[in-house]
């Protein structure tokens, strides 16, 4: 008896998500991110999709004003490149993140021994390109190991007087997991 097969796809899409820990410096300041990244994979090559990330403020370590500063950056764009192996339990991808995000500071004004106080010190809008490459290690056939380096471009800081562009342009790394058949 034959059976009759459906007819095959010719785009074979997959999807696939997953967060990962940022490091990076503003400043020549290590700071701290977390982020996801999700979208397609189409015919085991092309990544289209998205990602977003926040920084962690651990400390004041900034100077605004001649008072300790933290500093805050949410931002999320899209995600897009191309798989070098498909096929491989490792998987190198070269990709880019096109994002936008906000900038904001916190002024301490209390001393360190003083109930804290603060105020806010200096919004503004950002936007940053982030060529890199993503090295992906099978785990489990649906979880990858996911760790990536670049560099971050970044426009629009020109006005802000706790951070310039050239000081938000960074080296950074991510490890993470990622998920999805590609």
């Amino acid at each position: 008896v034959y059976k009759r097969q459906p007819p095959s796809n010719p785009k074979d899409i997959r999807p696939l998500g997953g967060m990962y820990y940022d490091l990076s410096s503003v400043r020549l300041a290590l700071t701290h991110s977390i982020g996801g990244r999700g979208g397609i994979v189409i015919n085991k090559k092309w990544i289209v999709g998205g990602s977003a990330q926040a920084n962690l403020a651990i400390g004041y370590n900034f100077i605004y004003l001649g008072l300790p500063a933290k500093i805050y950056t949410g931002q999320g764009g899209v995600w897009f490149g191309r798989f070098l192996f498909p096929d491989k339990a490792w998987n190198l991808a070269l990709s880019n993140t096109l994002s936008g995000g906000v900038f904001g500071s916190e002024v301490r004004l209390s001393e360190p021994d003083q109930p804290l106080r603060t105020a806010d010190a200096y919004n503004t809008e950002f936007f940053q390109w982030s060529p890199q490459l993503d090295v992906f290690v099978k785990v489990r056939p649906q979880i990858k190991l996911s760790a990536t380096i670049g560099y971050r471009f970044t426009l629009g800081m020109k006005y802000n007087p706790v951070v310039n562009n050239s000081q938000m342009n960074s080296v950074f790394t991510q490890v993470g997991f990622t998920f999805g058949e590609f």
